[in-house]
């Protein structure tokens, strides 16, 4: 009876022992998930979509210059990048014949410019349907481009544009475009009238036209807007929390997206991350 007393008494205590350690132990503590996430802040700015294009500088007015007649080249009276007026005389053409001679035919300038494109070699067969140079007007310059039949639809007369040539960036805006296409290219001619580009005259460039512009909008980075089956939503960090907010968006472009409903200039909009939290959770912004 005495043994069986003292089992009893081992039992219990090993039972309050259990229990005594069960209730000290601490709880576990539940991890949050917190995310780090980059941000941005709302404001107005700008927007615009844009194309390049490759072209040439040449002058506002130009022309090709045609002797009158048919003959042998013989030499140009004047330097290619010459300043020269209507009716100064470009080159001389020998318009002899065997067993005729003829007096020396001069070849004029129709206009005031500057010459270029002196190609002619002496002894070169002429005629004229062979321009032999070309004088173009200095004093106002175009960058011509050529664009396909779709993209000539979105260029309008007057959008801004930016030139680059020779390591320079000159600013202008279209001046003119052709109305219609080439029917072997299917491409259409656009000039572009370009500021100080007067010594940059036949030099190769690229334009950048911007196709469209707005200003004074709200603009958030194009990654930090989302996608389903719902529509366009992006995160807003509130206290700690990223709050999924549908929005509506106007013009975008690689880089920017315009929103025109569903946040306001000032709320703090999560950017790099947004592709790995939800709405409601935990976030800490970096």
């Amino acid at each position: 009876m005495k043994k069986y007393l003292i089992f009893v008494v081992i039992i219990a205590v090993i039972l309050l022992s259990l229990g005594i350690a069960k209730a000290t132990a601490k709880k576990p503590v539940k991890e949050e998930n917190v995310k780090s996430v980059s941000y941005e802040v709302v404001s107005l700015g700008s927007i615009s979509t844009m194309q390049d294009f490759y072209g040439k500088i040449e002058g506002f007015n130009q022309t090709e210059i045609y002797p009158d007649v048919p003959g042998r080249f013989i030499r140009y009276t004047v330097e290619e990048g010459a300043y020269v007026k209507k009716n100064d005389v470009i080159a001389e053409i020998d318009r002899s014949v065997p067993g005729l001679s003829f007096e020396t035919a001069k070849v004029l300038s129709p206009i005031d410019g500057l010459v270029y494109d002196l190609n002619m070699m002496k002894g070169d067969a002429t005629a004229p349907s062979m321009p032999v140079a070309m004088v173009a007007e200095n004093s106002r310059v175009v960058a011509r481009i050529y664009a396909s039949a779709d993209v000539l639809s979105s260029i309008n007369r007057g959008i801004r544009a930016e030139i680059y040539v020779d390591g320079n960036t000159l600013s202008g805006y279209v001046e003119r475009k052709s109305a219609f296409v080439n029917n072997l290219t299917q491409m259409g001619s656009v000039d572009i009238m370009v500021s100080g580009g007067s010594k940059f005259l036949n030099r190769s460039c690229t334009v950048r036209l911007f196709l469209s512009e707005k200003k004074n909008i709200k603009v958030i980075p194009f990654e930090s807007m989302r996608s389903d089956s719902a529509g366009d939503y992006v995160f807003v960090y509130s206290s700690g929390t990223a709050l999924l907010k549908r929005i509506k968006t106007g013009m975008k472009n690689g880089e920017s997206v315009e929103v025109t409903e569903g946040i306001n200039a000032g709320d703090t909009i999560v950017t790099r991350g947004s592709d790995m939290i939800k709405d409601g959770q935990n976030i800490k912004l970096r």
